[in-house]
């Protein structure tokens, strides 16, 4: 694909800028749709081989919140929680040190 634009047709350099900035958008969108639409009539086909059931099942796991990770937390981290609060830590600051949020070091550490 090629801009076909000559200055000589243009009055100002202003113009024949705006013109080529231009005309490469369009360009650029028109090779977007070619690239994108054989990948679409792909996705199109494959969805339309879809039972209702099955399409219903992926919709919901791409729709779902994603499962959230534990934080896992050993004894030593246990004690350590403990130990810091015993010794008047900030809850923030024992969060920071073993990595884990704020509520987890309220449960790890009451009584």
């Amino acid at each position: 694909m090629k801009i076909d634009l000559t200055p000589s047709n243009f009055t100002t350099k202003d113009a024949f800028v705006r013109a080529t900035l231009s005309r490469a958008r369009d360009l650029a969108v028109q090779s977007w749709d070619m690239e994108n639409s054989d990948r679409h009539s792909a996705l199109e086909k494959e969805v339309a081989a879809l039972s209702k059931n099955e399409l219903a099942r992926r919709l919901l796991k791409l729709l779902s919140r994603p499962n959230r990770a534990r934080a896992q937390i050993s004894d030593a981290m246990r004690a350590k929680a403990k130990a810091m609060r015993k010794k008047g830590s900030p809850v923030r600051e024992i969060a920071a040190e073993l990595g884990v949020s704020i509520p987890s070091v309220y449960n790890i550490t009451k009584d």
